[in-house]
C-alpha cells in the first residue's frame, strides 16, 4: 500500500541511492517500499532545502502528528460517555449481584440509541478497568534473603507396613543472589515441620541470611494483613535465636519470591521426574534420593553462564551470618487460666502445673516444648517446670502453694501417726490400724482428722482411752471413737463401771420357735 510508514533507516538509504542515480523503481524494489512511498518522500526531501535527514525526520514528526489526530477523532463523544460511565461503576463492582451484563443493561438504558455493542462494551471494560501492570527485575545482594515456599505438587512413598502410598510436601528454599537451591520433603505443612524443615535449609548453606522470605500459610502467620501480617511467635522466636528476621510477602503477591516460584518449576524437571522413576519406603529414603538430584542440580551450570549455583554459592556464603551455637528448641504458647487449685491445664499433655496461689484466676501465657513448661504472667515469668509426658499428672512445687493447700500436700500414713502420737500411744495405734483397714489410705484421712479434731473437744486423756476400747471392736472408724465419748464410756471405764454393751439378764421370758411358725 502506498504511503506506508518506514523506519529512518530506510528513508536515509532512499535518499542516498537516489543520488547515486537510481530510479524510483529500482529503489523501490532493493528496499522493499512500494514505489509511491518512495516519490512521496523524495518530493518532500526536495522541497524543503534542509538536510537529507532533517527534513524526513521532519516529515515523520508530521506523519505521527496526522496519526494522533486520527486516533483522538476516533474518541468521538459516543466512547467519551462510554467511558465517563465505566469509570463511574468501577466503584460498584464490590456490590452484591454485581455483573459486567447487569450494568450492560443500565448503559443502554442511558445511551437509548447511541451505545456499543454488548461485545464491544465487553472489549471496552476489559481495556478501560485492565490496566496492565508493569514489574521490574530485582537485584539481590549477597547474603541478604532466603526464601521459602512449598511445591504444589507433592512426591511419595510406600509405607512398609501397610503397603500403602503416602503423599509428601515438599519444601523449596533458594537463596536468591546465588540461586542456591535446597530441597526437603515432609509429611504435612504443620508449622514443627515446616520450621524444622528451615532450620534444615539454614545448616545446609552453612550459614544464616538477613530475612527469611515466607509465603502467607499458617504455619509462618497467623494474621494476614495487607501492609504487616502477625507472624507465629513459634516461628518468631526461631528467627531470633538464629539472629535473622520473617519478612512474609504480600498477599496475593507472588512476584515477591518469583525466585522460588521459579525454583519450583526447575524441581518439577530436574528433580520430581527422576525420582518418580523409583519407588521410596519412607521421608528419609526419598530425602536421601532428593540430596543426590539436588547436588547434581546446584553443580549443573546455569544458562548463559559459565557458573553453576554451587559457583555463584562460594562465593555468597561468607557473606551469611554464623549459625546459632545449638539447634532452635521449637516452643508451643498457650493462653490459660489459673484454677481456684492454683494448678494450669496444659492441653498438649493434659496435665496440671502449679502456679503461685497469689495468681488464682489470673490469665497468664504458657510457653512449652518436651522438656521445660514456663509460665508468665504479664510478660513476667511466675513459674517453670519440667514437662511431664504422662497424662493427667500433677506437677506441684509446694512454695506455689497456701499453707492448706501445702499440708494436704504432705498428707500420708506416716504424717497423720506423727500427729496423732502427740495425744498418747492409743491414738496412734488407733489412727493406724484405721488407716491399714482401707485398700486406699487416702479414703481414711477424714475419720482420722475427725478423731484428732475429737482431741480438742474432749481432751486428749478421754480420745485416747475411747481408743484403747474401740480397739476390741473389728472394725474401727471414727463414729466408734464419737459414740464412746458421747456415752461417756471412756469415764465408766476408769470408774470401775461396767461398761458391757449386753446389760440384760437371763430370763424365762423368752419366746421358743412355736410362737413364728
Amino acid at each position: 500500500m502506498s504511503n506506508t510508514r518506514i523506519i529512518d533507516m530506510q528513508i536515509k538509504q532512499i535518499i542516498k541511492l537516489k543520488q547515486e542515480g537510481y530510479s524510483l523503481r529500482r529503489i523501490a524494489k532493493e528496499l522493499n517500499v512500494h514505489r509511491k512511498t518512495v516519490k512521496s518522500y523524495l518530493a518532500h526531501y526536495n522541497q524543503s532545502g534542509v538536510e537529507a535527514e532533517q527534513a524526513i525526520r521532519a516529515k515523520t514528526d508530521i506523519i505521527n502528528e496526522l496519526d494522533i489526530g486520527i486516533k483522538e477523532k476516533e474518541k468521538n463523544e459516543r466512547f467519551k460517555r462510554l467511558e465517563a460511565f465505566l469509570l463511574s461503576q468501577k466503584g460498584n463492582k464490590s456490590k452484591p449481584g454485581f455483573t459486567i451484563q447487569n450494568m450492560y443493561k443500565d448503559y443502554e438504558s442511558l445511551c437509548s440509541n447511541e451505545c456499543y455493542s454488548r461485545a464491544q462494551f465487553y472489549k471496552q471494560v476489559r481495556s478501560i478497568w485492565n490496566t496492565p501492570k508493569g514489574s521490574i527485575g530485582l537485584t539481590h545482594k549477597y547474603g541478604e534473603k532466603m526464601m521459602v515456599d512449598y511445591t504444589g505438587k507433592k512426591l511419595s512413598y510406600v509405607d512398609k507396613a501397610t503397603g500403602e502410598v503416602k503423599q509428601a510436601e515438599v519444601l523449596v528454599v533458594i537463596l536468591p543472589a546465588s540461586q542456591y537451591i535446597y530441597l526437603e520433603a515432609m509429611d504435612s505443612q504443620q508449622k514443627e515441620p515446616f520450621m524444622n524443615g528451615i532450620m534444615n535449609a539454614l545448616e545446609y548453606f552453612g550459614g544464616v541470611p538477613k530475612g527469611i522470605v515466607t509465603d502467607n500459610l499458617k504455619s509462618a502467620v497467623t494474621k494476614v494483613g495487607k501492609y504487616q501480617s502477625v507472624i507465629n511467635q513459634s516461628l518468631q522466636e526461631m528467627a531470633l535465636h538464629y539472629e535473622t528476621v520473617i519478612d512474609p510477602t504480600r498477599p496475593y503477591r507472588p512476584k515477591d519470591k518469583a525466585l522460588v516460584e521459579g525454583a519450583v518449576k526447575i524441581c518439577y524437571q530436574s528433580i520430581f521426574y527422576e525420582i518418580g522413576k523409583y519407588t521410596h519406603f519412607s521421608i528419609a529414603n526419598l530425602n536421601a534420593s532428593i540430596l543426590i538430584k539436588l547436588k547434581e542440580l546446584n553443580s549443573r551450570k546455569l544458562s548463559n553462564s559459565d557458573h553453576s549455583r554451587k559457583d555463584k554459592y562460594e562465593a555468597e556464603k561468607s557473606y551469611l551470618g554464623p549459625l546459632a551455637k545449638g539447634r532452635y528448641s521449637i516452643k508451643e504458647y498457650r493462653k490459660a487460666k489459673v484454677q481456684k487449685m492454683g494448678y494450669v491445664l496444659c492441653g498438649s499433655y493434659k496435665n496440671y502445673y502449679s502456679v503461685p496461689y497469689r495468681y488464682i484466676g489470673k490469665e497468664v501465657k504458657l510457653r512449652y516444648d518436651h522438656t521445660t513448661l514456663e509460665v508468665f504472667y504479664k510478660s513476667e515469668r511466675i513459674a517453670m517446670h519440667k514437662t511431664s509426658q504422662a497424662k493427667g499428672q500433677y506437677v506441684t512445687i509446694a512454695s506455689h502453694l497456701s499453707s492448706n493447700n501445702q499440708a494436704c500436700i504432705e498428707w500420708s500414713p506416716e504424717y497423720f501417726s506423727k500427729r496423732a502420737s502427740i495425744h498418747g500411744i492409743g491414738v496412734q495405734q488407733y489412727v493406724d490400724a484405721l488407716i491399714s483397714q482401707r485398700s486406699y489410705p487416702e479414703q481414711a484421712y477424714k475419720q482420722v482428722q475427725g478423731i484428732i479434731a475429737l482431741c480438742k473437744e474432749y481432751t486428749s486423756i478421754r480420745v485416747n482411752e475411747a481408743c484403747k476400747i474401740a480397739k476390741t471392736h473389728p472394725k474401727y472408724s471414727y463414729n466408734m471413737i464419737k459414740s464412746i465419748l458421747v456415752n461417756n464410756c471412756d469415764q465408766h471405764r476408769q470408774a470401775g463401771i461396767d461398761t458391757k454393751i449386753n446389760k440384760i439378764p437371763p430370763h424365762d421370758n423368752i419366746r421358743g420357735a412355736e410362737n413364728f411358725t
